[in-house]
Formats: C-alpha cells, sequence, structure tokens
C-alpha cells in the first residue's frame, strides 16, 4: 500500500520567501547513560550543548518544517506524537515536516526526557513558525577531504570494522566502500543580510567525542567555529548523511573535525548561488518496506567478528524474531526548494554508496540525502555488504529490513525527486 500526499507551493517573483528558525535547548542537566555504545558510559561533563533546531519556510500559502534534533535515533511512533503537536500549535500538516536525528553517539536517548522529545521539538518548531519574515535563499555545493572514511575493511573475505583491528593494521586492508566529501548547502538571509538559518549535511558518523562529556559532536564544534567565525548565533541544522559504513577518521580530533568542516561551510557561504524563485514543492509517501529474508542467527560469523557480544546478539535476534512483520510502513519526503535545490529522506540508517548514487542519478543539482529522518529503521547495506557480512547485516534489532531495502530505497527517492522536478512551480 502505497500512501502519498504532494504539494506544489507558487511564489512570486520576488526572490523572498518567508522564513524562521527556532531552537531549544535539550542538554540534561545531570549525568546520563550515553547512547551509541554497546558498554554503558555515563557522562562526566558537557561539551557542546544539545538541541532541537527548526526552520520553517512558507510560500503560496504553503509551509514546510525541518528539524534537526540531537539524539541517535528517534523512531517512527515519537515522531508521529511530535507531528501531531506540532500540527495542532501550528498548523503545519504533519506530512509536511521532517525531523532528522543527528546520530550523536554522545547524548542520551529519547526515553531520557518526560516525552520523548516532542514538546522541545515543538517548541523548536511554533518559535520558527513565529518568526516568519521575509528571506533570500542561496545554495552551494561544498566538499570535506580527509575527515570521513568507511569503517569496514575486508580481509580473509570478510567485512570487519576498522576498530576491531589491532592499531595500525585496519590500513593493511582494502576499504569495502566509499566515503562520500561532498555536501550541499543551503542558507537562508534576512533583510538585514545576515544568516537566519543554515541547513547542510555530511556524510559521516557523529562519532568522533572521544571522552565521557556529553556532546553534539562534530555537528556542535562545526556550529560553534561558524558562529564564532561570523560574530553572531546562528543554527545550523545538521541532517546527517549516508553514512551507514562511515566513520569519522580516528586520527581527527573533533575540533580539527569542526574547523575543517566549518571552514568548508564559511567558504560555501562566500560563493552562495541564490535561488531567485524560491517556491515549494512537498512530497510525502509511506510504503510497505518487506522484512528479511529467511533471517538466520550467525553464529559462527559472530563468533569470529564479535566473541566477546556473542550472547549480546544472540538475544537481539530472539526479540527481533518475536516482533518481527512482513513489512514495515516506511515514510519517506522530498521537498523541493526553488528549481535546483531538494531534500530527500529516508528512515534508516543508509550505507554511503546508495546515498551517493541517489545523488548521482538526482534530477537536481544540489541534493541532500538525509537519513535517520522521520523514523529509525536500523542499517540499510548494500549488497556488497551482504556479502561481506559482520553486524550491520546481521538480523536482530539494527538489521531486520529486506537485502533489497537499498535498491528500494534508492527507487523510491528518485521518483520522488522526478517527481518534485515536473512539478509546476511558476505562477
Amino acid at each position: 500500500m502505497l500512501l502519498a500526499a504532494a504539494v506544489y507551493a507558487k511564489d512570486g517573483e520576488s526572490g523572498y520567501i518567508y522564513a524562521g528558525a527556532g531552537s531549544v535547548d535539550i542538554t540534561p542537566g545531570a549525568p546520563v547513560v550515553l547512547a551509541g555504545s554497546p558498554t554503558r558510559l555515563k557522562s562526566q561533563s558537557v561539551g557542546t550543548r544539545l538541541s532541537a533546531k527548526a526552520l520553517v519556510l512558507s510560500a503560496g500559502g504553503q509551509k514546510v518544517a525541518i528539524v534537526s534534533v540531537d539524539t541517535l535515533k528517534y523512531p517512527a511512533e515519537h515522531v508521529a506524537r511530535a507531528r501531531q503537536k506540532i500540527e495542532q500549535i501550528t498548523g503545519i500538516p504533519a506530512t509536511n515536516v521532517i525531523i532528522c536525528a543527528s546520530h550523536t553517539h554522545r547524548g542520551p536517548l529519547w526515553s531520557h526526557y518526560k516525552d520523548q522529545l516532542a514538546t522541545p521539538i515543538a517548541e523548536a518548531v511554533a518559535q520558527a513558525a513565529s518568526k516568519l519574515t521575509p528571506c533570500r535563499l542561496g545554495v552551494a555545493r561544498g566538499r570535506a577531504e580527509g575527515l570521513s572514511e568507511c569503517r569496514r575493511v575486508i580481509k580473509d573475505g570478510h567485512a570487519w570494522n576498522r576498530w576491531q583491528l589491532p592499531p595500525g593494521d585496519a590500513g593493511k586492508y582494502p576499504a569495502e566502500g566509499q566515503a562520500d566529501p561532498g555536501f550541499d548547502v543551503l542558507a537562508v538571509i534576512g533583510q538585514d543580510g545576515k544568516y537566519k538559518a543554515i541547513v547542510y549535511n555530511f556524510a559521516c558518523h557523529a562519532a568522533n567525542t572521544r571522552d565521557l562529556a556529553v556532546s553534539a559532536d562534530f555537528p556542535g564544534a562545526v556550529q560553534q567555529y561558524v558562529q564564532k567565525q561570523l560574530g553572531y548565533d546562528v543554527p545550523a541544522l545538521f541532517l546527517t548523511g549516508a553514512c551507514g559504513d562511515v566513520n569519522p577518521i580516528y586520527s581527527v580530533k573533533q575540533e580539527l573535525f569542526g574547523e575543517r568542516l566549518g571552514g568548508e561551510l564559511l567558504r560555501c557561504l562566500g560563493q552562495l548561488e541564490p535561488i531567485t524563485r524560491p517556491a515549494l514543492a512537498i512530497e510525502y509517501r509511506e510504503i510497505q518496506m518487506p522484512g528479511r529474508e529467511y533471517p538466520e542467527f550467525k553464529d559462527a560469523e559472530i563468533a569470529r567478528n564479535w566473541p566477546a557480544q556473542f550472547e549480546h546478539y544472540r538475544t537481539a535476534f530472539n526479540v527481533m524474531k518475536r516482533r518481527e512483520q512482513p513489512a514495515y510502513p516506511f515514510p519517506l519526503t522530498g521537498i523541493r526548494i526553488g528549481a535546483d535545490f531538494a531534500i530527500v529522506t529516508n528512515p534508516v540508517e543508509l550505507f554511503c554508496e546508495i546515498g551517493m548514487g541517489i545523488k548521482q542519478q538526482s534530477p537536481f543539482k544540489h541534493t541532500l540525502v538525509a537519513e535517520q529522518t522521520n523514523g529509525a529503521h536500523g542499517y540499510v547495506p548494500t549488497a556488497k555488504a551482504f556479502a561481506g557480512g559482520s553486524y550491520e547485516t546481521w538480523f536482530g534489532e539494527h538489521s531486520y529490513l529486506t537485502t533489497r531495502a537499498g535498491e528500494i530505497v534508492e527507487k523510491e527517492s528518485l521518483d520522488i525527486l522526478k517527481n518534485l522536478k515536473r512539478a509546476e512551480c511558476t505562477p
């Protein structure tokens, strides 16, 4: 069953669109268990603060809300609650709202918050909706080399994550896939000439923090660097790129990561292409994604790759078998802003090469592929990765969709983008 809704909003030729930004601090006030680690780690300090940031755009009587929230993941049932709350408070249709988890590994899970983050997310959108003013938009493409790498290498015909091998050994083996250093930027510029908001994405796990500090990870470091150089506060909304198999290069510390990526972001701001007719087009669809074919417990692989976690993966397998469904509701959203900028979202940890394929085939010059958005359905590896094995492919809590899910995400994403490109957006 396919649910789809498409809205095409016209705009005048002035080059302006109504836009507003909001931000709510969600940094915990006491030590918390940090998500993103197989072992229980508790925070000892606060580094960069966590937040829920929102950008609302309005044209032709239609509105769209883009939200970035600093948490590891945000499951579909909580997304539905937050979107419903946003619709009640602001009137923005729930299908016109995207909520992207930054995937920071140094914050608490949604369960730490009394209403699973629905209220701060809705408050950020309400703030943004209350501040709508005429703004100009600009876009640019950046490239940040030497920050990220495919974390999976092939040793003796099997996939291993780099951290599983002795220090220095990972470089001896070929990477299974690619890392994507390219990214696109959308800048919102107020009538005073200052940036009102920046939207960007980068295909890399937010797993660069080394100490036991609550942290927004490298997106937090990027925002700090950009704001320091600009001399004023501006929310930088990070939409997680397709990075299911991509991590920060271990030798690049967070401050340097923030400086390099933030520096490239600033360079992009210096060479923006204006969006002269910033009309909106939005398409939301929900498909039924099949579950895994013939799930099996990979005891030999687990014993080889993760012997210390053998019982953990056995439990994860058994739990998911009890929860297993033939198919899962799977939402995707496309947002077109102007003639040549688009965002297309998916609710999984998408392997990088699939995201790169979507960008390369997109009919738009600038395309943001945002994963971990409006849900959390685990890893979607490439066919090559399923052949290589390792934990991202093992059936369990983090991997339970069909082995064809990557092909389906690519096909549906491109179909949405082509529909948006065809949409009539002129007055």
